[in-house]
């Protein structure tokens, strides 16, 4: 019996991949571009953030943070959080191009994060328990944690983007349970107002199919 093509071929590795396209001006190009906007978008965004501290927002009041919480879930939002990511970066690192193609919609929906940040003057509820991640922790010159930073709600938008760019069904069923555990984890901790989180995916979907358009091209 004659070996079959899967038996006697085998895929190429994430190296040989990623070799080979770096091999390609336009590839290597597009990596640098998209990592200085990513820099770029993460500084804006921070700028933001810093300024939506020091402004005066407005409290909502919010019917469902009314009935729950708020509960402390700080650490399994921070264990779920930066695992999903770890996951999601090793994971798209297999497909270059569709690494790539995550990372600029990761710049794009930290931009449209800072816009939406400036239009929409929000104070956080009294009641708020800081997530206080330690690894992505923003604090103001005075060392106070920066609560202000509402609409839309970061956290769970990155999750959803995960959803849309996995390439394994496994994956993108823990990336989806992961985005519904945040989503409902921010708002019983009082950390976003419902609101926030509901808007969140549809910027993330905006985010991803912007790149996807442009890689249509």
């Amino acid at each position: 019996m004659e070996p079959s093509i899967t038996d006697t071929q085998k895929a190429p590795s994430t190296l040989f991949l990623w070799r080979d396209s770096c091999r390609q001006p336009r590839f290597v190009g597009e990596i640098l571009l998209t990592v200085t906007t990513l820099a770029l978008s993460v500084y804006i965004c921070r700028e933001v953030m810093l300024y939506a501290h020091t402004r005066p927002g407005v409290i909502l009041d919010d019917p469902i943070q009314r009935m729950i919480g708020p509960v402390n879930l700080r650490w399994p939002v921070f264990l779920i959080l930066w695992s999903s990511l770890l996951m999601g970066v090793c994971s798209l690192a297999k497909t270059p191009e569709r690494l790539l193609m995550w990372l600029q919609a990761v710049a794009l929906l930290t931009l449209f994060r800072a816009m939406a940040l400036y239009l929409v003057p929000l104070a956080a509820p009294s009641t708020i328990i800081p997530l206080a991640d330690p690894i992505a922790t923003l604090r103001s010159n005075t060392g106070a944690l920066i609560t202000n930073d509402l609409f839309f709600s970061g956290h769970t938008a990155m999750m959803f983007l995960l959803v849309l760019a996995a390439t394994s069904p496994r994956l993108r069923w823990f990336f989806l349970a992961g985005f519904i555990f945040i989503g409902a984890s921010v708002v019983v901790q009082h950390v976003h107002y419902s609101g926030d989180v509901f808007a969140a995916p549809f910027f993330a979907w905006g985010s991803w199919q912007l790149v996807l358009s442009m890689h249509k091209r």
